[in-house]
């Protein structure tokens, strides 16, 4: 077998490096110009993290109403981390290091593509695409932005291994899974599902369509894989981290978080997600007659299902699932598709065309611009009005019992309130907090399924901070009672007190 760095110094011979540097740095360029904020998460990481700088880890609740609830803090790590740099830099230093995680992840993904097809154009145009797609709206300040880059690394260490046979390549998994499941516990088992379909190339597959010749050593596999699992242990809470996915996904009332729905043609995430499904499709059935490889049909298969089941899901089939398809164009002679469209292409056409992508880059890039600067202001100005109202609070004269809903508890966190729920859905199910289903009381409220009144009086609110959209059911009966008072009215967001 030939090694890929050898296969990939003769493929940059044929073209000029600097192709490949100036596509890798496009979706760099085009970042630039996103107006960036801070995720909503980021301030109950915040918050968390302060807290385990100053007092050690929690294993009750220490942000919202609920201080008797069980806790697993699965990201402490990235709290600790997004504490001690927003402390030193503020949100400059925060936006600064999702910059470093999205150069990481592009420049991952370009090793990847190289090490499957051992070709650099090739790999810096799908490390392009991936990433100009997935930095808005899936990377953004909350622990997933280290998760890729962790995977990432995973899969070209897994790919080294499969390519050579060579141990040294797997030395580095258990260290990844030991960041991991410190970093983003609830995606830890996902770096030893990546390890699968590694482990079932490894071995000798007697079918005709896919390829048969193992990949990797199977010994050597299983055993990072089994010493990845014991590494997963070496988190403050054990087991409870490490089986972290299991209590934190399915939920049915979870569909109201947008990126946890099923995707659909309804959202710009997923038409894109089915595009590039049915263009692979259309390269196997009509283009490509190639044999499979296993690791990569499982990587392909396996993040398909992944992104069909979940919006969240999708940016592991652009990361892992397209890279891994780019096998079935490995052979591929891009020239000699392109030969009958040589004499059509002279200097003025080259001209042209240079002139062209210039300008799509400049219009892509004012278009990111506008788009993200209206979510940014219209972000700010939602927390200008928060900021208002926790002028208000900050003037009470007596202990606060505060609702907020899903979208806003953290930032009153942030701000040292302890309210009824946050953005930390899963820390809200019974089956974690091992208390009581506060996000099912939550999405009952919501949907206009209880009363609101017995839920008002059951906690003895006297501080409501209600949203004119996502708690309409709770303000327009509030509205109607002689027992609450408004006094705080935004254009999003309205205040209410116990009389």
């Amino acid at each position: 077998m030939t090694d890929s760095s050898t296969v990939l110094q003769i493929n940059s011979k044929k073209q000029p490096k600097w192709i490949k540097y100036l596509i890798l740095a496009l979706p760099v360029i085009i970042s630039c110009f996103q107006t960036r904020s801070l995720d909503n998460d980021f301030y109950f990481l915040y918050s968390t993290g302060e807290y385990i700088v100053k007092n050690g880890f929690p294993f009750n609740d220490i942000l919202s109403m609920h201080s008797s609830m069980k806790l697993v803090v699965q990201q402490w790590l990235s709290s600790v981390i997004f504490y001690y740099v927003y402390g030193f830099l503020g949100e400059f230093g925060i936006i600064a290091l999702l910059y470093l995680c999205n150069i990481g992840v592009c420049l991952l993904t370009y090793r990847f593509v190289s090490l499957i097809t051992g070709n650099g154009l090739l790999a810096a145009s799908v490390s392009a695409l991936a990433n100009i797609l997935i930095f808005d709206p899936f990377m953004v300040t909350r622990p997933q932005m280290f998760t890729y880059v962790i995977l990432l690394s995973e899969v070209c260490l897994l790919e080294r291994h499969a390519q050579t046979k060579k141990v040294k390549y797997l030395i580095g998994i258990p260290v990844l899974s030991i960041l991991l499941v410190n970093l983003h516990a609830a995606m830890w088992l996902m770096l030893l599902v990546f390890m699968l379909p590694y482990l079932a190339a490894s071995l000798p597959v007697h079918y005709e369509p896919m390829k048969i010749s193992p990949a990797g050593n199977p010994l050597f596999l299983f055993a990072a894989f089994a010493v990845s699992i014991i590494a997963g242990i070496l988190n403050p809470y054990g087991t409870d981290s490490m089986l972290y996915l299991f209590s934190s996904y399915g939920q049915s009332d979870f569909s109201l978080i947008m990126e946890m729905a099923s995707s659909s043609l309804s959202a710009g995430e997923g038409r894109i997600f089915f595009i590039l499904f049915g263009a692979a499709c259309l390269v196997v059935f009509f283009i490509k007659q190639r044999l499979y490889s296993v690791r990569f049909f499982l990587l392909f298969a396996g993040t398909f299902l992944l992104g069909l089941m979940q919006i969240k899901g999708i940016p592991y089939f652009l990361l892992f699932g397209i890279p891994a398809f780019t096998y079935m164009l490995k052979d591929t002679d891009f020239k000699v598709l392109l030969k009958p469209f040589k004499n059509l292409v002279t200097k003025r056409v080259k001209a042209l065309s240079i002139i062209f992508l210039i300008c799509a880059l400049g219009f892509i890039c004012e278009g990111r611009f506008i788009t993200t600067r209206n979510i940014k202001h219209d972000k700010l100005e939602h927390y200008s009005h928060l900021n208002d109202v926790v002028d208000i609070l900050d003037k009470s004269n007596e202990p606060v019992v505060l609702y907020t809903n899903f979208n806003d508890g953290q930032y009153l966190e942030f701000n040292g309130y302890h309210p009824y729920i946050d953005g930390r859905a899963e820390i809200f199910l019974a089956k974690n907090n091992k208390e009581y289903d506060y996000f099912d009381e939550y999405y009952r409220i919501y949907k206009g399924a209880a009363y609101y009144r017995d839920f008002v009086d059951k906690y003895q609110f006297n501080y409501l901070i209600l949203s004119k959209g996502a708690d309409c059911y709770l303000y327009t009966s509030l509205l109607n009672d002689s027992d609450f008072e408004q006094i705080y009215d935004s254009s999003d967001i309205g205040l209410f007190v116990r009389k």
